[in-house]
């Protein structure tokens, strides 16, 4: 997400999360503003969406097991799954 100096300003002053940001844009709703610009809102179904997804994600990360991702070269996601046994590694 590309944020002008104004955007960053504000979102560090009001220690807003860039993920906090994308899953307004993914969840939330839109509506026109001045120019060419949008205003991005979650409504309350959406915010519990947007909790029910946390709550999942804390617990993918709260696990023994880690959770990887293995990507190609061209950003495609090959796989995913939790590590069981020790991944070997290319040099």
């Amino acid at each position: 997400m590309k944020l002008s100096k104004h955007a960053e300003s504000r979102r560090r002053s009001r220690s807003i999360q860039e993920f906090s940001m994308l899953l307004v844009q993914r969840f939330g709703n839109s509506f026109k503003s001045r120019g060419n610009s949008e205003i991005w809102i979650p409504n309350k179904r959406a915010r519990r969406e947007i909790l029910k997804l946390l709550k999942a994600v804390q617990q993918n990360f709260e696990r023994p097991d880690p959770l990887y991702v293995v990507v190609a070269a061209d950003n495609t996601v090959i796989t995913t799954g939790h590590r069981t046994q020790k991944i070997h590694r290319r040099t």
